[in-house]
């Protein structure tokens, strides 16, 4: 892949000309990540190209030649060994906002009620409901429109809209502002839509954009603001975040303005606070100890629990409930609400109170009364069991339960509409806990699975599994997550407990498993999920697919800077059980997260 494609934009910032529009980037080939990312999908790195692109003044590069619009994903991070003993850090890029981010952003400039509008009327979803690695992007998943630049401009012109009807509370100017007021209010929501100070260029730009092309063109003080927002906020420093460092030319560390970003739009997916500018100001963005100090900050803060809290909730499948057919009729509306439900009060406990292992490891968890049913639990809620107003409360688990991969939602979501998969749930625990990648199936596959079923009839699916493993077109990929799926299998299609399948006949849950998790034998889930944690292999996963999402990394699983340098920051997390906090500030104060290589165009 090459570097940035489309139409090039001037050194210092946007032509801000009369009519306040800026130059609209082409919509090329998807070179451009959107936001941070650990998902499969398409190329999405750029790097600047000398020709078009200028470094800019005062530590704040201008804008590269635009990329294109197409979403990006990274692969669940599977470089191989090449990567290790090296001293690889991630390439100088530019950064697309994503739609949730621009969104976001949009509402924290402006005004909160704005972030409302503007999600209702460009699709944007809950972060719970946002795709995550490792299967599609965590911010813009399939049931998100892209974000085009003809909804970049929507956004431009609802905000300036927005700006012009709630003037006096949005711009402090009064009902009826003074042109230096006015002005003043363009000028300082630049500073803060570019995230770092204005070159005097743009500064100038800006003054004149308002004196000249609008007020001297018969523009009243409310036009003049709401086209000057309108320019501000299609511009490429605002659309765009750069991790050039003071001189792209060179490896090197981010700007503080540059970091300060990398840092909110990581753990937030919003722009950097105050406190977080005023620390690049004074340069105090410089060392790990630094750097951690804001993220334990920020890690405190709802807007940072809700956005890794909905990532986690998509990087485990939940949003994948929502559209499954089951023939079950205990499937109801309202068990599929509660599977979901257990599964945002699971990882809150977890993610902000326990360690990462806990996520396979823990023997509680939170249901109401359809989900006990669900589990066998008896008597509910019992004695010591407080019920909150949704009816759930935290609960110890039977002995056949532990954690994320016995939970009932986690289970349904791999199942078909007649019946367990096996195929289904080996291959989720092998992308989502384990980061490995499966070869593609042969081009003939469909084929091999007729003729599959014609010779094993009424075949358990222990036999099923023992066919596959012993058939040349189907080894080379079941070998490697078949196993899991069939530890899974005394789990019924909507995650009940079951000792016999639909017919009767007895389940074997023991498996030999794959050497990805240091091999030997498990008996039955439980048991596979102790052999996963203290195998290093899940949490290296976690550590590889976080790392993934503050690179924005957009690899589809290839061997680049990026996921090398994610791969590094991850290899330390095999051997220890860290909270989850703790993973998120390994890899944000990690000499990788801060510096960039001037590397090769991705």
């Amino acid at each position: 892949m090459g570097g940035c494609t489309g139409t090039a934009v001037e050194p210092d910032g946007p032509d801000l000309g009369a009519s306040g529009a800026t130059t609209a980037p082409s919509a090329g080939n998807g070179s451009v990540p959107q936001g941070g990312s650990v998902a499969q999908g398409g190329s999405g790195t750029s790097t600047p190209d000398p020709g078009t692109t200028n470094p800019g003044t005062g530590g704040a590069p201008g804008a590269p030649a635009s990329g294109g619009t197409g979403p990006g994903g990274t692969g669940p991070g599977n470089p191989d060994a090449t990567c290790f003993g090296t001293e690889l850090i991630a390439s100088k890029r530019v950064v697309r906002l994503s739609l949730n981010q621009l969104v976001n952003t949009l509402g924290t400039l402006i005004a909160p009620s704005l972030r409302t509008e503007l999600a209702a009327e460009h699709q944007v979803v809950d972060a719970q409901h946002r795709a995550f690695p490792p299967l599609q992007d965590p911010r813009e998943g399939n049931s998100i429109i892209d974000t085009t630049w003809k909804t970049i401009d929507a956004m431009a012109q609802t905000a300036g809209e927005y700006v012009r009807e709630n003037l006096a509370t949005v711009t402090g100017c009064g009902a009826t502002p003074t042109d230096a007021c006015a002005q003043q209010y363009l000028l300082d929501l630049a500073r803060r839509a570019y995230r770092r100070p204005l070159t005097p260029d743009e500064q100038a730009r800006i003054e004149t954009l308002y004196t000249t092309g609008l007020k001297g063109q018969g523009a009243t003080v409310e036009e003049a603001v709401q086209y000057g927002v309108y320019a501000i906020l299609q511009a490429p420093q605002f659309v765009y975040r750069t991790e050039f460092g003071s001189d792209w030319t060179v490896d090197g560390p981010l700007t503080q303005w540059e970091l300060a970003s990398a840092l909110s739009y990581f753990l937030t997916d919003d722009a950097p606070d105050a406190e977080l500018l005023e620390a690049a100001a004074q340069n105090r963005l410089s060392t790990p100890e630094e750097i951690g100090a804001h993220v334990d900050r920020i890690l405190k803060t709802p807007a940072a629990q809700q956005n890794l809290h909905g990532a986690m909730m998509s990087y485990f499948s939940y949003q994948d409930l929502e559209p499954l057919v089951i023939d079950d009729p205990a499937f109801t509306a309202g068990l599929r609400n509660s599977m979901y439900h257990e599964g945002e009060l699971f990882l809150q406990k977890v993610l902000w109170s326990g360690t990462v292992s806990d996520l396979l490891l823990s023997r509680q968890t939170y249901v109401n009364a359809s989900l006990a049913s669900v589990y066998g639990i008896t008597g509910f809620p019992g004695p010591g069991v407080t019920l909150d107003a949704d009816g759930f409360g935290l609960v110890e688990l039977p002995p056949n339960r532990t954690g994320l991969l016995t939970q009932a939602g986690f289970l349904t979501t791999r199942s078909r509409p007649d019946g367990t998969s096996v195929v289904g749930r080996g291959l989720l625990v092998k992308k989502a806990f384990l980061c490995t990648e499966t070869p593609q199936p042969p081009d003939a596959i469909g084929e091999v699975i007729e003729q599959v079923e014609k010779e094993l009839g009424d075949a358990t699916e222990r036999q099923k599994a023992e066919y596959r493993a012993m058939t040349m077109q189907c080894a080379a990929c079941h070998r490697g997550f078949d196993a899991y799926g069939l530890a899974l299998d005394t789990y019924d299609v909507i995650g009940r407990y079951r000792s016999v399948d639909a017919k009767g006949r007895p389940i074997d849950s023991s498996v030999t498993l794959p050497d990805e998790v240091g091999g030997g034998t498990a008996k039955d889930a439980v048991e596979m999920a102790q052999k996963l944690v203290e195998s290093g292999a899940f949490s290296k996963c976690m550590g590889v697919n976080l790392a993934n999402y503050a690179f924005a990394d957009v690899s589809a699983g290839a061997v680049t800077l990026e996921s090398c340098a994610a791969a590094r920051i991850a290899q330390s997390f095999a051997t220890t059980d860290q909270t989850f906090s703790s993973l998120v500030k390994s890899v944000a104060t990690s000499a990788t997260f801060v510096n960039r290589s001037k590397g090769a165009a991705q």
